[in-house]
């Protein structure tokens, strides 16, 4: 491979890669919600060790999803890059199979991780307000 389009390739990959941190710049600033929440009766402390422990396993599950993309995206390069040549063509297909495995495992890991989470750390109940009955006055 030309080292220019080496360059060109790479800094695709690294410019794919970081466009979702522009994401991550989101408002994180008081919103009023545990004010709202506090008012309306609802427990306002969070659980923090099942939450934190969620949060790492679905990041890390989503940077492995990210890895299966861009080796999805290498291979299907590898596959128009081959020229015919069988051998380069075998190495693509493969890598394209195990790719599909690896995501259908994550997908896999990340619904139980998912649901794990949602059953240890139920939401918090709301208050239940019967409703009132009128009264009448005469």
């Amino acid at each position: 491979m030309h080292p220019t389009k080496k360059i060109s390739f790479i800094a695709t990959i690294v410019a794919t890669l970081s466009a979702p941190l522009a994401a991550f710049a989101v408002y994180t600033g008081d919103t009023g919600i545990n004010a709202t929440a506090s008012q309306a009766g609802l427990d306002t402390t969070p659980n923090q060790l099942p939450l934190v422990i969620g949060t790492i396993i679905k990041t890390a599950l989503g940077v492995v999803g990210i890895v299966f993309l861009v080796l999805m995206v290498y291979a299907g390069y590898t596959w128009m890059i081959a020229r015919g040549d069988e051998a380069k063509v075998e190495k693509a297909k493969d890598t394209i199979i195990n790719c599909i495995i690896g995501i259908v495992i994550v997908v896999g890991a990340y619904a139980i991780t998912s649901y794990l989470i949602t059953a240890f750390n139920p939401p918090p109940a709301t208050p239940s307000t019967a409703p009132s009955t009128p009264t009448t006055t005469q």
